[in-house]
């Protein structure tokens, strides 16, 4: 019987899945050199999009935790990943130059191979990045990022696949991810028989998530159909959003007659170690999930669904969930049929946010949504609601959007490097690039901070009861006060919480708090975002007089950004907030008072 390879997600999908990207490097350091004895054909590390926890809420160095890990980790190569169009938000406008330095700095700090999360739409464009990775000696593994539509047939897939294998000089095999866990066995059967006989003898992966309970039965007849490796988790973080079990999958197989290089020992070991870091930190257990028909009709993924309740329930309007999953059916079909994963989820969500909070369908049009439906993302899968179009045409601000072209796109490096600062070394300087807010110098002088803080901490509480549901008591060593966001992908959780008994006011502001700086929600002309993120701009100053709907600032939500309007004219009186400070929903961004008429 063929030998199966396994691809471990631990450390990147499982834990972005079930613990929102807050394992640190405490929790996962120790156990590295066990990881690395178990024989995992690869280890996935943490790409672009959760770097943004890792500096704002763990206080952590990415670009360190990467050459850590890769010191400890010698014999199994280190997965990296990244986007052809964007990095670390859904800009389409991110400059080429970034992203190859991103790719250029994760290899020297020990990426081994990159994962692609790519459409298929600029083969051009993909495959540049792609011949730049094997330069450096990594492998590629691009991805067919897999959803059910009406027009996701078999010839859409047959024909994603031999884009790939028309270039499979610079690629290495294709990795199929079903982010939102849709597929179920059958189609998974279908799939891989069709990308099998297509792909020129690429090695094919095969990635699912188990948000209806199916995705194990799904790996079982991928490996059938000739899926030669398989991405799985630890049990403690495996289930739920996340993958399937690789305890669980590596017995079916095994019963199948298929063998495998897993090291039992060392995989028992670093089952046993994550359990006790669950235990430890309060953080979710990863459960089997209840089939739902409903979800292969919305495919929201698990991450987004938390994210969309927690913005409802701000806005205090959490009763209407039923109507907003409704009302994104409506607009992935207007839309024709993108794939539930980043960044097409977010547009689609957050337009159906608007509508039915506008009231009116389409009265608003999110500037994401317009760059789609005129194809800077790439030609929509299916045909587009011709009335959606004409709305477009009819709205004289959508014409700009409509004929935008890069501004940034083809900006060179060196250019970039004086507008984000010239004295900043490569690392800083996509730090600072990627990040809104973050300055890379001011951010070192954290994470030195936090390490003495660490080294000068009593000894850890004693381990309580893992959490069979939300994340608790989460036992840390640094201050916990924080707004946590990761979405994108089906990765995407968003966790919001409070804790740190021992930690004082004044290192929960530095580890991110604004809480002091926060006005009165009952001072006349008080201006709230209305959403949570993060401030990227603030477009006003104080004693400067504004009309009704001038723009006050530019927020990151959903990875997308929204302008904060003013609802009224006047004059602004206070700014509370700095760029790059983590906004919630009810906070007061700023004093607007009123114009006497």
């Amino acid at each position: 019987m063929r030998k199966i390879k396994f691809v471990d997600q631990t450390i990147r999908d499982a834990q972005q899945s079930l613990w929102a990207y807050l394992m640190t490097n405490e929790m996962l350091l120790p156990i590295a050199p066990v990881m690395d004895e178990v024989g995992f054909e690869e280890i996935a590390t943490i790409g672009s999009m959760g770097i943004t926890v890792q500096v704002r809420n763990l206080i952590e160095d990415p670009w360190d935790r990467i050459r850590k890990l890769a010191k400890l980790i010698t014999k199994t190569p280190l997965r990296g990943s990244y986007m052809t169009a964007s990095l670390a938000s859904f800009d389409v406008d991110t400059p080429q130059d970034a992203i190859a330095l991103w790719i250029k700095r994760m290899a020297a700090n020990g990426v081994d191979s990159f994962w692609v999360c790519d459409y298929q739409t600029d083969m051009e464009r993909f495959y540049n990045f792609a011949k730049l990775s094997q330069d450096l000696g990594c492998k590629v593994y691009p991805a067919l990022m897999y959803t059910y539509s009406p027009v996701h047939d078999r010839e859409h897939w047959i024909k994603k696949t031999r884009l790939i294998a028309e270039i499979k000089d610079v690629v290495d095999g294709i990795m199929i991810e079903d982010a939102g866990g849709v597929i179920n066995p059958e189609r998974t059967r279908e799939l891989i028989t069709a990308v099998k006989a297509n792909c020129d003898d690429l090695p094919v992966e095969f990635h699912s998530h188990c948000n209806v309970g199916m995705a194990p039965l799904c790996y079982l007849e991928a490996v059938k159909a000739g899926a030669d490796t398989l991405h799985t988790a630890v049990p403690v973080l495996a289930n739920g959003t996340s993958l399937p079990s690789i305890t669980n999958i590596l017995a079916n197989t095994r019963h199948l007659g298929y063998t495998d290089d897993i090291n039992d020992e060392a995989l028992e070991e670093v089952c046993k170690h994550f359990e006790t870091v669950a235990q430890e930190a309060g953080f979710p257990v990863g459960t089997p999930q209840e089939y739902s028909e409903y979800h292969f009709e919305h495919q929201i993924p698990g991450g987004m669904m938390t994210n969309l309740k927690r913005q409802l329930a701000e806005l205090k309007i959490e009763d209407r969930l039923d109507e907003f999953i409704q009302e994104a059916i409506q607009v992935r079909k207007d839309f024709g049929y993108p794939v539930m994963a980043t960044p097409f989820s977010q547009i689609v969500g957050a337009q159906a946010v608007e509508n039915c909070i506008v009231g009116e369908r389409y009265q608003r049009v999110l500037d994401q949504s317009i760059k789609y439906l005129c194809g800077h993302y790439g030609v929509p899968p299916g045909p587009i609601d011709p009335a959606l179009m004409d709305r477009i045409q009819s709205v004289p601000e959508a014409k700009a959007i409509m004929e935008w072209k890069p501004v940034n796109r083809y900006k060179p490096l060196e250019e970039l490097r004086q507008e984000v600062g010239a004295d900043l070394t490569d690392d800083e300087f996509l730090l600072q690039l990627l990040i809104p807010g973050v300055n890379a110098k001011k951010f070192a002088e954290k994470v030195a901070a936090a390490e003495k803080k660490k080294a000068s901490a009593p000894p850890k509480r004693p381990a309580q009861p893992a959490a069979a549901q939300v994340p608790g008591g989460m036992a840390m060593d640094f201050p916990m006060q924080f707004l946590v966001d990761v979405e994108g992908e089906e990765f995407n959780v968003t966790v919001r919480g409070l804790g740190g008994t021992d930690a004082d006011e004044s290192s929960a502001a530095d580890a991110g708090g604004t809480a002091a700086k926060r006005g009165s929600a009952d001072a006349p002309g008080a201006v709230k975002p209305n959403m949570a993120g993060s401030l990227v701009s603030i477009k006003v100053s104080p004693e400067q007089t504004i009309n009704e709907g001038d723009p006050l600032a530019t927020l990151e939500a959903m990875k997308m950004l929204r302008e904060v309007n003013s609802p009224h004219g006047g004059v602004v009186k206070e700014i509370f907030f700095e760029e790059g400070d983590m906004l919630d929903a009810d906070d007061v961004l700023m004093i607007v008072e009123p114009t006497n008429e």
